[in-house]
């Protein structure tokens, strides 16, 4: 699983400069109750990711009175502002949607004391915290300065030296307390029984024709690419749409558009996918 580590003062802007050279990413608000923010703080723990992720809260102060205008309460809302690799997302969300939560749409604009460009960000909100399609904030997500949690990919032993590996297994036997060999009562013997062996008479095996034996079937490697596609289709279907909505969505055609033209079956996943 992954490992958090605490930046006490960065942005997502500034603590991901260049990570877009290793892979598309993607910027997502979770939209939750103030009683589950330890738990989306320690979110990262939770999902074993590829490549990390970064994450600021934001507690509203100065626009108050705006969201309450916007039917939101922020003494029990939480804002965390996440970014996350594309193939991640869904590695990232799945708990949660499993949990309830939806996807939505929501613009961040400037509220009153601010000034900056309006930001269309993907939402996804707890059951219970509906977001409204326009949320005031004095600060822009993607600059905010605040605490980050970043998420590290976790350990794999497979990938472990094997200086690391003899470290591990010599603690380990250091751990285990030697047991003194127990020294058997004494029996009195018995006599062996010999049972008379039969032979059995030998039976020829049956040949087979090259048509009876059943051809050898080869996993294909999942490329990349195909698991990006998978990844969006799953997400999108778990987040409850429609499979009309999903082959419309911009996610699902931008990735769509580069799969097919990497001769991936793009219809032959989305069928399979969206019947299971």
């Amino acid at each position: 699983m992954g490992e958090v580590e605490i930046v006490e003062s960065g942005s997502l802007d500034t603590l991901t400069m260049g990570w877009e050279s290793y892979g598309k990413r993607t910027r997502i608000m979770m939209f939750g109750a103030r009683a589950d923010r330890h738990a989306l703080r320690n979110h990262g723990r939770t999902v074993a990711i590829e490549d990390s992720a970064v994450s600021v809260f934001y507690r509203p102060r100065q626009e108050r009175s705006e969201l309450e205008n916007h039917g939101i309460d922020h003494a029990n809302a939480s804002f965390q502002f996440v970014d996350v690799a594309m193939a991640d997302l869904g590695r990232w969300m799945q708990p949660l949607i499993g949990q309830g939560w939806s996807r939505g749409e929501v613009e961040i604009v400037a509220a009153s004391n601010a000034s900056f460009e309006t930001e269309k960000w993907t939402c996804f909100h707890h059951p219970a915290m509906i977001p409204p399609s326009e949320i005031p904030l004095s600060e822009s997500p993607s600059s905010m300065t605040r605490k980050a949690f970043v998420t590290h990919p976790g350990p794999i032993l497979d990938d472990a030296s094997e200086s690391a590996m003899d470290a591990i297994v010599s603690s380990m036997m250091s751990e285990i307390t030697p047991v003194e060999d127990e020294k058997p009562e004494d029996v009195a013997e018995q006599p062996v029984e010999v049972e008379e062996i039969v032979a059995e008479p030998e039976t020829e095996p049956i040949p087979l024709s090259e048509e009876d034996v059943p051809p050898v079937v080869e996993q294909k490697e999942e490329s990349p690419l195909e698991a990006e596609l998978r990844q969006v289709i799953s997400l999108l279907l778990a987040g409850g749409q429609e499979m009309g909505d999903i082959m419309e969505h911009p996610q699902f055609v931008e990735v769509s558009e580069r799969a097919s033209a990497a001769g991936v079956d793009v219809w032959g996943m989305f069928v399979r996918l969206s019947d299971g």
